[in-house]
């Protein structure tokens, strides 16, 4: 794989330890920590999918369920949620605000890739420093620098992209569509949060008069 991109999970691209520490660190079973997942979240129909956050589970299945409960109801409305184990996604370096990392993307990033065959892979742009990733689209590649090399030609726009995250399609679990509607139909059912729906006051008055009884 091309040194231009590294995986997401930073359990893969771990700090080189000095020798002199020694190696006295443990090793840790597979078993021993849930897998991160990455949450994407598409707040109404036509809007972009948006990158919300993280989640710790022991499958994919289990992690859209975490996602739906801490990410989907923040708003009131969602239209669908993608989930993927954060090592699936191939990241580019970030560049400053004022430069656009495909200008740094040129047919050169080929050179060693191990192509297989045409597969689909989703393009995430991060725009401004701070903000999430918004989904760009998918197109089919051969590889994830081919997938990187293409998306200059298709994505590429006026303003600058600080960073583009890669992942191929078939790695997401995306629950979205008519079929999966009635998911979010109690979203705005949220009326613990407004203050005028805690009916206290009459309780504290009857708990006032029973104390002076």
């Amino acid at each position: 794989m091309s040194d231009f991109l590294n995986s997401l999970d930073p359990r893969i691209n771990r700090l080189n330890i000095p020798a002199e520490f020694g190696t006295s660190f443990p090793s840790k079973e597979s078993k021993d920590q849930f897998v991160t997942f990455e949450v994407f979240v598409q707040p109404k129909e036509n809007k972009p999918y948006q990158h919300e956050g993280i989640v710790h589970a022991p499958t994919i299945d289990m992690a859209f369920l975490f996602a739906k409960e801490q990410f989907s109801r923040r708003g009131m409305s969602c239209a669908g949620v993608w989930v993927v184990n954060t090592k699936n996604i191939q990241v580019s370096p970030i560049t400053e605000n004022s430069e656009d990392i495909y200008d740094f993307i040129h047919e050169e990033i080929m050179e060693g890739a191990v192509k297989g065959d045409a597969e689909e892979y989703e393009i995430f742009h991060l725009k401004k420093r701070g903000k999430q990733h918004i989904h760009l689209g998918k197109l089919e590649a051969t590889c994830v620098e081919d997938a990187l090399f293409k998306a200059k030609g298709e994505f590429q726009e006026e303003n600058p992209v600080l960073n583009i995250w890669v992942a191929k399609s078939e790695h997401f679990l995306k629950i979205e569509g008519a079929d999966f509607a009635d998911i979010w139909e109690t979203l705005p059912e949220k009326k613990y949060r407004d203050a005028m729906d805690y009916k206290a006051t009459e309780k504290i008055k009857r708990f006032k008069a029973e104390q002076n009884t």
